[in-house]
Protein backbone atom coordinates (compact mmCIF):
# COMPACT_ATOMS: atom_id res chain seq x y z
CA UNK A 1 0.00 0.00 0.00
CA UNK A 2 2.79 2.32 0.72
CA UNK A 3 4.03 1.63 -2.63
CA UNK A 4 0.56 2.20 -3.91
CA UNK A 5 0.42 5.94 -1.86
CA UNK A 6 4.37 6.82 -3.33
CA UNK A 7 3.62 6.90 -7.02
CA UNK A 8 0.33 8.28 -6.53
CA UNK A 9 2.16 11.24 -5.03
CA UNK A 10 4.90 11.43 -6.94
CA UNK A 11 2.42 11.60 -9.98
CA UNK A 12 0.52 14.46 -8.32
CA UNK A 13 3.90 16.07 -7.60
CA UNK A 14 4.58 15.99 -10.99
CA UNK A 15 1.86 16.99 -12.46
CA UNK A 16 2.18 19.79 -10.16
CA UNK A 17 5.13 20.63 -11.66
CA UNK A 18 4.07 20.75 -14.67
CA UNK A 19 1.44 23.75 -14.01
CA UNK A 20 4.35 25.95 -12.56
CA UNK A 21 6.62 24.96 -15.26
CA UNK A 22 3.74 26.10 -18.24
CA UNK A 23 3.59 29.49 -15.47
CA UNK A 24 7.21 30.13 -15.30
CA UNK A 25 7.73 29.51 -18.90
CA UNK A 26 4.80 32.34 -20.03
CA UNK A 27 6.33 34.80 -17.26
CA UNK A 28 9.82 34.34 -18.87
CA UNK A 29 8.34 34.59 -22.55
CA UNK A 30 6.89 37.80 -21.39
CA UNK A 31 9.57 39.19 -19.20
CA UNK A 32 12.63 38.19 -21.54
CA UNK A 33 11.22 37.28 -25.00
CA UNK A 34 10.39 34.00 -27.34
CA UNK A 35 14.40 33.29 -27.23
CA UNK A 36 14.81 33.00 -23.55
CA UNK A 37 11.46 31.17 -22.84
CA UNK A 38 12.70 28.10 -25.76
CA UNK A 39 15.82 27.80 -23.65
CA UNK A 40 14.47 27.97 -20.64
CA UNK A 41 12.14 24.88 -21.76
CA UNK A 42 15.30 22.72 -23.52
CA UNK A 43 16.58 23.23 -19.99
CA UNK A 44 13.67 21.84 -18.35
CA UNK A 45 13.35 19.16 -21.26
CA UNK A 46 17.51 18.35 -20.08
CA UNK A 47 16.64 16.95 -16.43
CA UNK A 48 13.34 15.63 -17.81
CA UNK A 49 15.55 13.09 -20.49
CA UNK A 50 18.28 12.53 -17.66
CA UNK A 51 16.75 9.61 -15.73
CA UNK A 52 18.96 6.64 -15.37
CA UNK A 53 18.44 2.91 -14.57
CA UNK A 54 21.23 1.51 -12.64
CA UNK A 55 19.86 -2.20 -13.52
CA UNK A 56 21.47 -2.10 -17.13
CA UNK A 57 24.51 -3.36 -18.07
CA UNK A 58 27.23 -0.49 -19.02
CA UNK A 59 26.79 0.83 -22.87
CA UNK A 60 23.48 -1.73 -23.15
CA UNK A 61 19.87 -2.23 -22.47
CA UNK A 62 20.04 -5.74 -21.15
CA UNK A 63 19.54 -6.13 -17.07
CA UNK A 64 22.40 -6.55 -15.01
CA UNK A 65 23.12 -10.02 -14.56
CA UNK A 66 25.59 -12.04 -12.53
CA UNK A 67 27.67 -14.71 -14.55
CA UNK A 68 28.41 -18.08 -12.44
CA UNK A 69 30.03 -20.30 -15.02
CA UNK A 70 30.69 -20.59 -18.77
CA UNK A 71 27.67 -22.17 -20.49
CA UNK A 72 30.29 -23.53 -23.28
CA UNK A 73 30.96 -25.53 -19.85
CA UNK A 74 27.93 -27.88 -19.65
CA UNK A 75 26.35 -30.43 -21.56
CA UNK A 76 25.22 -29.64 -25.26
CA UNK A 77 24.41 -26.35 -23.94
CA UNK A 78 21.02 -26.86 -22.88
CA UNK A 79 19.72 -24.03 -20.01
CA UNK A 80 17.04 -23.74 -18.01
CA UNK A 81 15.54 -20.85 -16.42
CA UNK A 82 13.51 -20.39 -13.14
CA UNK A 83 11.77 -17.83 -11.88
CA UNK A 84 11.61 -16.77 -8.36
CA UNK A 85 9.24 -14.16 -7.00
CA UNK A 86 10.72 -12.55 -4.11
CA UNK A 87 8.35 -10.11 -3.00
CA UNK A 88 4.99 -9.44 -4.26
CA UNK A 89 3.33 -6.19 -3.06
CA UNK A 90 -0.07 -4.72 -3.94
CA UNK A 91 1.18 -3.00 -7.15
CA UNK A 92 4.72 -4.20 -8.17
CA UNK A 93 6.46 -7.95 -8.10
CA UNK A 94 10.85 -7.78 -7.53
CA UNK A 95 11.63 -11.49 -9.12
CA UNK A 96 15.15 -13.50 -9.64
CA UNK A 97 15.73 -14.84 -12.85
CA UNK A 98 18.28 -18.34 -12.37
CA UNK A 99 19.32 -19.59 -15.54
CA UNK A 100 20.55 -23.15 -15.32
CA UNK A 101 22.39 -26.23 -16.92
CA UNK A 102 23.65 -29.84 -16.69
CA UNK A 103 26.73 -30.65 -16.45
CA UNK A 104 28.98 -32.58 -19.20
CA UNK A 105 27.65 -35.87 -17.19
CA UNK A 106 23.95 -34.51 -17.51
CA UNK A 107 23.53 -35.38 -13.87
CA UNK A 108 23.79 -32.54 -11.90
CA UNK A 109 22.48 -28.92 -12.10
CA UNK A 110 24.79 -26.12 -12.10
CA UNK A 111 23.89 -22.08 -11.96
CA UNK A 112 24.54 -20.27 -14.89
CA UNK A 113 23.77 -16.40 -14.22
CA UNK A 114 20.73 -14.56 -12.83
CA UNK A 115 19.00 -11.54 -12.59
CA UNK A 116 16.72 -9.29 -10.27
CA UNK A 117 13.74 -7.02 -11.65
CA UNK A 118 11.00 -5.43 -10.63
CA UNK A 119 7.77 -5.03 -13.01
CA UNK A 120 4.65 -3.75 -12.32
CA UNK A 121 3.76 0.36 -11.46
CA UNK A 122 6.84 1.47 -9.86
CA UNK A 123 6.55 5.20 -10.10
CA UNK A 124 9.11 6.51 -7.61
CA UNK A 125 10.71 3.47 -6.58
CA UNK A 126 13.53 1.94 -7.98
CA UNK A 127 15.16 -1.53 -7.51
CA UNK A 128 18.75 -1.74 -7.66
CA UNK A 129 20.02 -5.35 -6.94
CA UNK A 130 23.74 -5.03 -5.53
CA UNK A 131 24.79 -9.10 -5.16
CA UNK A 132 23.00 -11.82 -6.14
CA UNK A 133 24.37 -15.56 -4.98
CA UNK A 134 23.08 -18.61 -6.33
CA UNK A 135 24.22 -21.76 -4.21
CA UNK A 136 24.18 -25.50 -4.99
CA UNK A 137 22.61 -27.86 -2.10
CA UNK A 138 22.76 -31.32 -1.69
CA UNK A 139 19.42 -31.68 -2.82
CA UNK A 140 20.30 -31.69 -6.52
CA UNK A 141 16.62 -29.79 -7.01
CA UNK A 142 17.17 -27.07 -4.79
CA UNK A 143 19.77 -24.12 -5.31
CA UNK A 144 19.75 -21.41 -2.49
CA UNK A 145 20.16 -17.79 -3.45
CA UNK A 146 20.70 -14.47 -1.87
CA UNK A 147 20.22 -11.13 -3.68
CA UNK A 148 21.01 -8.17 -1.90
CA UNK A 149 20.01 -4.75 -2.87
CA UNK A 150 18.42 -1.39 -2.59
CA UNK A 151 14.94 0.58 -3.23
CA UNK A 152 15.25 4.28 -4.05
CA UNK A 153 12.80 6.22 -2.67
CA UNK A 154 12.36 8.84 -5.50
CA UNK A 155 10.95 12.43 -5.62
CA UNK A 156 10.58 14.58 -9.41
CA UNK A 157 13.74 12.23 -9.84
CA UNK A 158 15.57 12.69 -6.39
CA UNK A 159 16.33 9.91 -4.13
CA UNK A 160 14.71 10.88 -0.77
CA UNK A 161 15.71 7.32 1.19
CA UNK A 162 17.71 4.34 -0.04
CA UNK A 163 16.00 1.02 1.89
CA UNK A 164 18.21 -1.93 2.25
CA UNK A 165 16.49 -5.20 1.39
CA UNK A 166 18.00 -8.64 1.56
CA UNK A 167 16.17 -11.91 0.07
CA UNK A 168 17.28 -15.76 1.08
CA UNK A 169 15.69 -18.56 0.37
CA UNK A 170 15.51 -21.87 -1.57
CA UNK A 171 13.52 -22.51 -5.01
CA UNK A 172 13.30 -26.10 -6.64
CA UNK A 173 14.34 -27.03 -10.22
CA UNK A 174 12.27 -28.14 -13.42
Amino acid sequence: MTYLLWGLFNIGIFLFFIVICFKATKLVREKLGLFASIIFVFGLLSFVGNSSNDNKEPNSNYIKTWKFVSEDSLKNNDSYLLSVDLEKTLISKYDLGIKYGKDRQGQTNIPISAYSSTTGFTSGTNWKPVSIIINRTNDNNKFEYFVDGVVEWKLLGATIYSELKEYKGMTMTK
